[in-house]
């Protein structure tokens, strides 16, 4: 065999040398631009003789990328994420995209107990209400897209909220309400007993469809909305209701919109969600995105993650942050031209906890993304995502003109006037969500200890598409106003008419109107069970009922919300009062405050002076005074009440140190009884367990044993999440692990408190830190007295 030259033998090296410098000369360009930090560029423009071909705007073609002349498919989406595309795209065929079985029957089950109505004498007023609002609805999508795009910002508009749902999934959402009456609403000729309907209805119809076809049944999207009818808000802005009127009341519904199928056969995808008041009054209704096949499981060991902690950089002098920066960047560059990965580009996190976690998920809901790695390549991005070329990058391309969109945008999330709003919503200046530059984030040497890399998981995963708190997108990807995960028609105003349409009780109501209901038992707390209530509101108990409702300041207890006063020798409906407006408005972490500037704000947080109950249909929820605890303890002969679990817990526990401080419990003995209340630290499990691994844990005897007949256990149910607090924390999966819950502990003595409805109401109003996930005030306080209620019950009834 012929030997080789030197040269012909050093060319591989010097072509890799070659590669590397161009790569990192091409990072320093993208960084100093900040329009994007895409390491194409380093093929094309970093200096003569490093390539240049890569580095062409990739042409889009009907769904393919073309660079030049030659055209390739783009890579794939996820396994069976987004269906069939033609059927998507305009095909008649059922729809059955990945995770929609799951998704249906999870949301059935939670609602089973409320039965299902026909609706089919409907389905006409329905239909020709989505016409009518079709053109209203699409105008105003687009003026929501311009608004964006003005901004330098379409991956924004395209990454979450209705952008996402009209770019994935070719639907634009508009709401219908039938029943009642008022302007917004259809009328039913026949009234039916005061139910109102709340229809989501894709207007365009044509592309996404859900109607019965080749494919079978009929198959809706796995897409989560949150619903909420709450009384409607007055000339001022403030909620219509009791507070001061001493005889009115009024009632709010929460929870999510089912699958509809239109009897007709119109194959065009609708939601419904129904609620029955017996207040009446005027209601309004609002609807908003929360998730995209959100039952989806994961696999972390797919993540194949390495870590490679970087702590020196040979040949950098410096003991500051800037050579471990260096060091990363270098680790960056080999990584991309070792795979051959021309374009990559950062991902700038908030409140990472876990960043091998976060920036795989990141790369696996990133179409066409083979690899990431943490931290990324520019200061303050927690990630690096790594693609085979620009063009596989479709989340940052422009189907229209065939440009890569970059990072940059022309605002800096300070201030910013908008002349598009969601209806009824008055004209005002807001405050954005804020840039990686506008802010200090946490970023120090320690993030380096523990560099590392991985792939994506390659895997149907879940899309959180609400503008709440998210550890990926609040800095990454943000809602540029926090309504733009609304569907439009959101607002509308219902009448409920005074007294309300004869009718049916709500379903599980036993008794006639007006007769003493049933205690709740335990079988009242399974999920199925777990939207059978409603919010009722009472007038606001005058002066000599109950003392001032000021801030609790005399009960210890670590608590960092708002907590009224409540007094021992009080009736205990006192303890039910509550001041709205002063709840979740301070920061336990750095950078919160951008969030709480940033977030939606409904007429419930003007209510300074609120009093009101959960109420279950069909059975009661006994309120517990302090005399009526004091004796449940002497007689059940309890010696201890702990409450357990992580920062829920924390929440629980200020309530439960309020009501029980002048408590006297028995010496603890051989025949006493130990209370637990524990929240089995419910966000933690979402976030780092699949269902296969969550299963093996309750099974497991170590981590759950049997209760002994010592001890009541009580746990308590995941909360309704309207955020993305960490990656796969979410309200589908608190609804899916609260089930596991309850099948498996169940049988080993574990009692259930269902708090799933409860807090649903009040998911974007008390909850701490506007993070959508740790929700205080009245869906805290029901925990507590659930508790109670089963605790003693047999006591007391």
């Amino acid at each position: 065999m012929p030997r080789r030259g030197l040269g012909a033998r050093c060319r591989p090296y010097l072509a890799a040398v070659l590669g590397l410098v161009c790569l990192i000369q091409g990072i320093f360009i993208a960084e100093r631009q900040y329009l994007s930090d895409d390491l194409a560029a380093a093929f094309g423009a970093a200096s003569p003789g490093c390539g240049g071909s890569e580095a062409r705007p990739a042409r889009i073609v009907d769904g393919a990328t073309a660079v030049g002349n030659a055209t390739a498919s783009p890579r794939p989406v996820g396994v069976g994420d987004f269906g069939d595309a033609t059927t998507a795209r305009g095909g008649t065929a059922a729809w059955r995209p990945a995770g929609s079985d799951e998704w249906r029957e999870q949301w059935a089950h939670a609602y089973s107990s409320l039965g299902v109505r026909s609706t089919g004498p409907d389905d006409g007023l329905v239909l020709s209400g989505a016409d009518s609002l079709r053109d209203e609805t699409l105008a105003g999508l687009a003026s929501m897209e311009r608004r964006y795009e003005e901004a330098d910002a379409l991956p924004d508009f395209r990454a979450r909220g209705l952008g996402w749902v009209e770019d994935r999934l070719g639907m634009v959402l508009a709401v219908v309400v039938v029943g009642g009456s008022g302007k917004d609403a259809a009328p039913r000729p026949d009234g039916d007993g005061g139910r109102v309907s709340v229809y989501v209805v894709d207007v365009v119809g044509n592309r996404t469809r859900c109607g019965p076809g080749d494919g079978g049944p009929a198959t809706h999207p796995p897409l989560t909305m949150w619903v909420r009818a709450s009384p409607a808000a007055d000339a001022s802005g403030a909620a219509s209701g009791p507070s001061g009127s001493g005889e009115a009341s009024a009632e709010m519904f929460a929870g999510t919109a089912l699958p509809h199928e239109f009897g007709n056969g119109d194959p065009r995808c609708a939601w419904r969600y129904d609620f029955e008041p017996r207040t009446a009054g005027a209601y309004s209704v609002h609807v908003k995105l929360l998730t995209y096949n959100g039952f989806a499981d994961f696999d972390p060991e797919r993540c194949n993650a390495n870590v490679q902690g970087l702590r020196r950089v040979p040949g950098v002098d410096g003991d500051g942050i800037e050579p471990l920066e260096e060091a990363n960047r270098r680790r960056v560059a080999e990584l991309a031209i070792r795979n051959n990965w021309t374009h990559t580009r950062g991902v700038s996190g908030f409140k990472m906890y876990s960043p091998n976690d976060a920036c795989c998920e990141a790369c696996t809901r990133a179409r066409g993304c083979r690899a990431w790695t943490t931290p990324g390549s520019r200061h303050y991005d927690n990630c690096q995502l790594f693609f085979d070329r620009v063009e596989d990058d479709l989340d940052f391309a422009d189907g229209r003109t065939g440009h890569y969109l970059g990072r940059g945008r022309s605002y800096t999330f300070t201030k910013q006037t908008f002349g598009y709003v969601e209806r009824r919503r008055r004209l005002q200046e807001r405050r954005l969500a804020v840039a990686p530059d506008d802010i200090k984030k946490p970023w120090g040497p320690d993030m380096f200890k523990n560099a590392a890399h991985g792939t994506s998981r390659s895997e149907s995963t879940a899309y959180f598409l609400g503008c709440g708190w998210s550890s990926l997108m609040s800095f990454e990807s943000p809602c540029h106003d926090p309504s733009d995960d609304m569907v439009h028609g959101s607002g509308v105003r219902v009448q409920v008419g005074s007294p309300p349409p004869p009718g049916p009780a709500p379903p599980g109501e036993e008794r006639p109107e007006g007769a003493e209901r049933r205690p709740c038992t335990l079988e009242d707390e399974r999920v199925s069970n777990s939207f059978a209530g409603r919010w009722v509101q009472y007038p606001f108990p005058d002066d000599e009922t109950c003392s001032a409702l000021v801030q609790d300041r005399k009960t210890k207890a670590d608590f960092r919300d708002f907590r009224a006063e409540y007094l021992d020798d009080e009736p205990p409906l006192c303890w039910h009062r509550d001041d709205i407006s002063r709840h979740a408005n301070t920061c336990v972490e750095p950078g919160c405050q951008w969030v709480l500037n940033h977030r939606w704000k409904t007429s419930l947080r003007k209510q300074d002076r609120w009093y009101g109950r959960w109420e279950q249909y069909g059975c009661n929820v006994m309120d517990v005074s302090t005399a009526d605890l004091q004796k449940c303890v002497d007689e059940r002969r309890i010696s201890k009440i702990e409450v357990r679990g992580a920062s829920i817990a924390e929440i629980l526990d200020g309530y439960m140190i309020q009501r029980t401080h002048g408590i006297k419990f028995v010496k603890e003995g051989g025949n006493t009884l130990t209370a637990i209340l524990d929240t089995l630290k419910f966000p933690h499990l979402l976030w780092h367990n699949s269902v296969a691994r969550q299963r093996s844990l309750f099974e497991d005897d170590a981590q759950f044993p049997p209760v002994p007949p010592t001890v009541e256990h009580y746990w308590v149910s995941g909360f309704y999440i309207t955020s993305e607090r960490e990656p796969h924390t979410h309200v589908d999966r608190s609804l899916q692990f609260t089930r596991l819950a309850e099948e498996i502990l169940g049988e080993r003595g574990y009692r259930p408190i269902n708090v799933l409805g409860p807090t649903a109401a009040f998911a974007y109003d008390t909850d701490g830190q506007a993070d959508g996930l740790h929700i205080s005030g009245p869906p805290a306080k029901v925990a507590v007295q659930k508790f109670f209620h089963h605790l003693c019950r047999d006591v007391l009834a």
